[in-house]
């Protein structure tokens, strides 16, 4: 997704990490897609604090990036291997502390990227009813509706992300990706212009866009869109309405076989973290 915007959320730890590597040095490795490097640094931040949910949430992001690292390489069984890690991490975060958004924006983040929209967008849903009043739940909601093809309700939802106070950078951006949805090119470009006169830092990294290649122009933007697992299936006919390449998730039954019992694992051990707080209304979905 995407991110779906993730911009600002990987400063989740909150003292210094071991080793003497600042949070900062990690916080950029992995906004660069360098989690190889660092990930033994966050694993060791999560052994001296095995009780802190935040450790737990970063060192998944982490994993996570391995994992979508290891599938665009065609390594499937490191794939599922660091899928898994990332998984349980979450899960361990919510068991520690139902009460945490996080956890299930970056469910829905790795859920995106699975190609399960609609498990998805509930996770997202999820993080809005536990942090209502942050803007990025909001907006990552709406961009996902997006992708799901309801476009009215993801503008009712930016109208919502605006008085939050999101950037409008982020919430143009939104705009950009629902005109070109709806098949309206020259909207789109007089958006995506705009937007880019506005704040160029949040498109030339829009949904973790390589620091070294960065999105200067609409033709980059759509072209990566739509070479990314996260993105392209999703926007697959306007893709094909500029002759651009799609992006298609091929794996093995075998990794397809892992992620569903991933799935049925999740379900079960979020339905016993939230099936004890029912106050926090958490959906989900049997």
């Amino acid at each position: 997704m995407r991110r779906l915007i993730i911009g600002g959320l990987l400063a989740l730890l909150a003292c210094a990490a071991p080793g003497g590597v600042s949070q900062k040095d990690i916080d950029e490795s992995l906004a660069a897609g360098q989690a190889e490097q660092v990930v033994g640094t966050l694993e060791a931040a999560r052994d001296e604090d095995p009780d802190s949910a935040e450790k737990r949430v970063e060192l998944a992001y982490a994993y996570y990036l391995l994992a979508r690292e290891a599938l665009e390489d065609g390594r499937e069984s490191e794939y599922a291997e660091y899928l898994e890690k990332a998984q349980n991490e979450l899960l361990v975060a919510a068991e520690l502390d139902p009460e945490l958004a996080e956890v299930h924006l970056w469910m829905g983040i790795m859920l995106a990227y699975q190609g399960d929209i609609r498990a998805a967008i509930e996770s997202f849903e999820n993080a809005r009813r536990l942090a209502p009043r942050v803007w990025v739940h909001t907006t990552n909601l709406a961009e996902t509706w997006i992708y799901a093809g309801n476009v009215a309700r993801a503008r009712t939802l930016l109208d919502r992300a605006r008085k939050q106070g999101a950037p409008p950078a982020v919430i143009e951006m939104n705009e950009v990706l629902a005109a070109w949805k709806s098949g309206d090119y020259v909207e789109a470009r007089d958006l995506f212009e705009g937007v880019y006169a506005l704040d160029p830092r949040v498109v030339r990294r829009w949904n973790e866009a390589p620091v070294d290649d960065p999105i200067e122009s609409f033709e980059e933007f759509t072209a990566f869109c739509c070479n990314h697992l996260a993105c392209g299936p999703y926007m697959a006919d306007a893709c094909r309405q500029m002759d651009l390449r799609v992006a298609e998730r091929e794996v093995q039954q075998e990794t397809l076989q892992r992620e569903m019992e991933l799935a049925i694992e999740r379900r079960r051990r979020l339905k016993e973290i939230y099936d004890e707080r029912r106050d926090l209304e958490i959906k989900i979905d049997e």
